[in-house]
């Protein structure tokens, strides 16, 4: 599942976000997808706020995500989800054919990232993030494309909510935790673009 591993790497952009405040990027979640989430990390100079938000996003993440792992132990469900992903895998390559060769160069960087990162070469890791941006944008665009299909958003539709229902029986309070979520990553979001405005006007 080289491809597909690649592509939620690329998409939920890990790697920037291991790139340190040398390349901050929001990713706002969906209810669809609550355990990939990536909050946006305030400045250096964020207050206290801003902190204590993250927090809270955190342990909701923890939260949603030990919910999400338990119910995927569930063999029904776990191979629905594979099955899931071997659809939208072989749809996205028909899309985009080049984006097996560039589920191979996104692997190769994740080792480059972690490199980089313990000789702490922010040049390089900034020159990895530039690499990635076009990377991301390419996957995005075949799997924006791969969803609208009629077959594949109907499928997309009965896993997700397979994994709510289930989500709810072991966590009656996940719907909460979605939209607190939600909320806080917005307001997280607001916060990092006001600090990026003022710090284009200085």
């Amino acid at each position: 599942m080289r491809l597909m591993s690649a592509a939620a790497l690329s998409a939920a952009m890990l790697i920037p976000a291991a790139l340190g405040a040398q390349a901050r990027t929001p990713v706002l979640s969906t209810a669809a997808r609550p355990v990939n989430a990536r909050a946006p990390a305030p400045a250096a100079s964020a207050n206290a706020s801003a902190r204590e938000m993250m927090i809270e996003m955190q342990r909701i993440q923890a939260r949603l995500q030990a919910v999400h792992n338990q119910v995927m132990q569930d063999p029904a469900l776990r191979a629905s989800q594979e099955s899931f992903m071997r659809e939208v895998k072989a749809a996205m390559l028909r899309v985009d054919p080049g984006l097996d060769a560039l589920a191979h160069r996104v692997e190769a960087m994740q080792q480059q990232v972690i490199a980089a990162q313990q000789r702490r070469d922010m040049r390089a890791l900034q020159q990895l993030s530039t690499e990635l941006a076009p990377i991301q944008q390419r996957f995005m665009r075949a799997q924006e494309q791969v969803v609208r299909q009629p077959a594949i958003a109907a499928h997309a539709r009965q896993l997700e909510t397979q994994l709510h229902t289930r989500m709810l029986r072991v966590e009656p309070e996940t719907d909460r935790l979605l939209e607190r979520g939600k909320q806080l990553q917005a307001r997280l979001l607001q916060m990092q673009q006001a600090q990026l405005q003022a710090g284009s006007r200085n």
